[in-house]
């Protein structure tokens, strides 16, 4: 029996075939079969085991042929839980449950895998069946084009005479950049791996390599176990080397990477990274056991251990441990960070309290250091509180701090011409105590004047051990300040939208004029800049405290434009009564007037960042300046940045430090982009470091390709050069390709 598209009706007679219509289709659903006119929407029940499942058939026409068969035509579409079918005609069997499809057709099984092919055969709910003339697409990444696809069941699928990409196939490209052809693949839709037999790679169409077996993971997998894209390298001191990094899974919380590294200069080395996660936080060890022919007979390692963990009651516990067994490990083995400061933290942070509990350990990489005569042992506790004072007003602060630090060897010298200047001898141990106890209040003061007071008390005690009789063993110290402070803010607004700030700022702050005869041990570099303009303290730790009566003057400018281009600009000095000689000579802070701060920076929408700090002496002579220059486009990117600082015995600094550095990149078309960058030592007139590299990177393939060249140092004592070629397959692994351009465009 064989129904055609029948005339439309109007009027009621329309309406009444209508629901003639709905009821004929339930009727077809539970009986025999219906045919209709289209457009056709027909619920389809199952006759497995699964027969309260129904699909939904879309078409254009449909035909019933006897009392099984029914026949869908034109646009037709059939759904079947999260599957979609798309195709041509359609063929559906009652009896058997069974479809034939003819294409071109595209099956979705609602799982990111498409496959479009010319015609099927397929059963049990579409989950089965044989597919000819495929493509099958992973995710809009991964797509393997294959002469026939057999869905054996939900999990696996097997195709054959496949070729596999993730690169774009056009008429002006045929050949992808990259491909794997094969004898046979399935896919395991489970464990979202595509198994490979009698694999062959080929680059540009070139084959490079056969194997017998391969695994790849779906593009939707982001965690396998498998090799991770190798690295190849080459410097002075390993020769050409290749790292092959290799992952595995050990649990979802839990994996392993090992990375031997081998060189043809002798070089045998494995890297391991260890990473879990918990439930409060994440762990992560690693390390290196290396024997090379940069220090021949020695086994050289390194190790680190990383963790942060909630402990509850807002406590935070973090550890940042590493170990090596030389200088130079680091950056023989492309450790970007010297890491070399360990510390443990247990820490809470709430809004008006903190508390700290640290153990750290430092270890210099500069070949003049001694580490054994450095303070590299350190511990410290602090409790800091915050509250409103009633009655009284303004702010209350409390902070108490215990702090340890020891060396493992003394360290002897000359007797120092003043406390804790020069290169006099040093305490083995030094424990301190101290509390700080602080109190402000800010007042608006007739003409919109901001004024504000407050008072500062600081105790502290230390005990020393072992000093060589050039400080006492205890000592205990009181340091009062009184504080006034007077800001007037002036306001301006343009009719653009414009607003400028300006504000001058006067601080004048008492205290008394007695000095310590105590070492400087954490406060070796006391800084000048925005921050520390206006405040008590200009030292970075409380083993040295500033004193006497002194007034901080600043005057502060703010533009700030809504369509993208703001600046600001400060500019500050510190007088003192008088010149109590606890800044060491020729650093900012030194004598009865410190240096000029002149700070700016400046901001646009164009992605323009520019910042300069620098230092006057009385006579404008430039003492110390950090100039900066951030700009970012769509196209390039510049990163560059100048510093000069005077030698300061105190500092450590022995000559004058001027380096200029640079870093830059530039999109030389949509796939090649060019990277450049170097640091030059101004004051000795000689290249730090040069850097040049190429990037490509399509849909489907990035490669990176630099040479640097490191310059003799102070932690570095001979000069190196290295050569890097990384390359990554993306589309596979939970690597991800980039967007694809539409193939008229290429």
């Amino acid at each position: 029996m064989r129904i055609g598209p029948q005339p439309e009706q109007s009027g009621p007679w329309r309406n009444t075939l209508r629901h003639s219509l709905r009821v004929l289709l339930v009727v077809g659903c539970l009986g025999a079969g219906a045919s209709v006119v289209p457009p056709v929407r027909m619920a389809l029940a199952q006759t497995s085991s699964e027969a309260s499942q129904f699909a939904t058939l879309v078409a254009d026409r449909l035909f019933i042929d006897g009392a099984n068969l029914l026949i869908a035509e034109g646009n037709v579409e059939a759904l079947y839980g999260t599957t979609r079918l798309q195709a041509r005609r359609i063929t559906y069997n009652r009896s058997t449950g069974a479809l034939s499809v003819e294409g071109p057709l595209v099956l979705n099984d609602g799982r990111d895998v498409v496959m479009l092919a010319e015609s099927a055969d397929l059963s049990d709910g579409m989950r089965r069946g044989l597919i000819r003339s495929a493509r099958v697409v992973f995710d809009e990444q991964f797509q393997v084009a294959a002469s026939s696809v057999e869905r054996l069941d939900e999990r696996y699928t097997e195709m054959t005479s496949v070729i596999a990409s993730s690169c774009e196939v056009c008429e002006r490209r045929p050949t992808p950049l990259w491909e794997i052809r094969a004898s046979r693949i399935v896919h395991d839709e489970d464990e979202l791996q595509v198994y490979f037999e009698n694999a062959q790679f080929r680059l540009f169409g070139l084959p490079v390599a056969y194997l017998p077996r391969l695994r790849v993971p779906d593009p939707r997998l982001e965690r396998a176990t498998g090799f991770l894209s190798p690295r190849f390298t080459f410097n002075t001191g390993h020769g050409v080397g290749l790292r092959a990094p290799y992952f595995i899974v050990l649990s979802q919380d839990r994996d392993l990477t090992l990375t031997p590294f081998v060189a043809s200069k002798g070089t045998r080395a494995l890297e391991f990274r260890y990473r879990q996660a918990f439930a409060t936080g994440q762990l992560e060890l690693g390390g290196l056991v290396a024997r090379d022919s940069i220090r021949p007979g020695r086994t050289r390692t390194l190790g680190y251990a990383t963790g942060d963990f909630a402990l509850g009651n807002g406590y935070q516990l973090g550890f940042n441990l590493i170990q090596p067994s030389d200088r130079g490990v680091l950056e023989d083995y492309d450790r970007d960070e010297p890491r070399l400061t360990s510390d443990i933290t247990l820490e809470r942070i709430r809004r008006d309290e903190r508390i700290r509990l640290q153990a750290l350990q430092f270890r210099s990489l500069r070949l003049a250091d001694v580490n054994a005569q450095l303070p590299n042992q350190v511990g410290q506790a602090v409790l800091e509180r915050r509250r409103d004072v009633p009655g009284l007003g303004g702010v209350a602060g409390f902070r108490l701090e215990a702090h340890v630090h020891r060396r493992k060897q003394v360290f002897a010298g000359l007797p120092e011409p003043a406390p804790g200047f020069g290169p006099g001898p040093r305490p083995r141990q030094m424990g301190r105590l101290s509390l700080d106890l602080d109190w402000r209040r800010d007042a608006v003061l007739p003409g919109g004047v901001l004024g504000a007071v407050g008072a500062h008390l600081g105790v502290d005690h230390f005990r020393l051990s072992q000093t060589g009789g050039a400080f006492p063993t205890s000592v205990s110290r009181v340091t009062p300040n009184l504080m006034a402070e007077l800001r007037w803010p002036l306001v301006r607004s343009d009719a653009d939208g414009v607003s400028h700030v300006i504000e001058p700022v006067a601080q004048v702050i008492w205290g008394r004029d007695r000095l310590s005869n105590l070492p400087h041990e954490a406060s070796r570099m006391p800084e000048l800049d925005e921050g520390n303009l206006f405040t008590y303290d200009r030292f970075a730790g409380r083993d040295v405290r500033e004193a006497g009566l002194r007034a901080n003057l600043g005057l502060s400018w703010t533009r700030h434009d809504p369509r993208g281009l703001s600046s600001t600009l400060t500019l500050g000095r510190i007088w003192r009564q008088r010149d109590l000689g606890q800044f060491a000579a020729a650093t900012p802070l030194a004598g009865g007037r410190s240096n000029w701060l002149i700070a700016g920076s400046l901001d646009t929408v164009e992605g323009l960042s520019l910042s300069n700090r620098s230092l006057f002496t009385s006579d404008f002579r430039l003492q110390r300046t950090a100039f900066e220059l951030d700009w970012t486009t769509d196209t390039y990117s510049v990163s560059t940045s100048y510093m000069r600082i005077l030698g300061n015995a105190f500092e450590d600094r022995a000559a004058t430090a001027s380096e200029w550095s640079f870093e830059g990149s530039r999109q030389l078309d949509e796939y090649w982009t060019g990277r450049v960058g170097w640091r030059y030592d101004i004051a000795q007139n000689r290249a730090a470091r040069a850097l040049v590299g190429l990037n490509y990177e399509n849909e489907c393939l990035r490669m990176e390709l630099g040479v640097e060249r490191q310059f003799a140092s102070a932690t570095t004592p001979s000069a190196r050069t290295s050569f890097g070629l990384n390359i990554d397959i993306l589309g596979i692994g939970g690597n991800p390709s980039r967007a694809r351009r539409a193939c008229s465009d290429m």
